[in-house]
């Protein structure tokens, strides 16, 4: 069965949109969230802090699942939306991938480091 929404406010919500995810979008848009800071599930958040903490030399997708303590074909399943959003990039090595944050993702998060030092002063 498919299951199709609508608003009252056609511009906020459109016909076969996903109600709560795009209502969110829309929150965070208006409260000027970037996309960096909105994440699909709580994993997604944890693979973004821990490619940010070795931004130089990024991490293989074994590493991420050490770290998450998750499988490696989970956290194969969450990288991939993130790539196709531009959150992240891979480097090919050798035979393996490594993981690092995209540029726009680091900008965001020095621009977000130096917000958090200014309120810290």
């Amino acid at each position: 069965m498919k299951l199709e929404s609508y608003s009252s406010h056609p511009s906020l919500l459109f016909q076969g949109q996903h109600v709560p995810q795009d209502n969110l979008r829309v929150l965070a848009a208006a409260m000027n969230l970037s996309n960096h800071m909105m994440v699909s599930v709580p994993e997604q958040g944890l693979i973004l802090r821990l490619l940010e903490r070795d931004r130089t030399e990024g991490l293989s997708t074994r590493q991420l699942a050490e770290l998450c303590e998750i499988s490696i074909y989970r956290v194969r399943h969450l990288l991939l939306p993130l790539e196709k959003e531009g959150r992240i990039a891979r480097d090919k090595m050798q035979k393996h991938h490594r993981w690092f944050l995209s540029e726009e993702s680091v900008e965001i998060a020095n621009d977000s480091n130096k917000e958090v030092f200014c309120l810290q002063q």
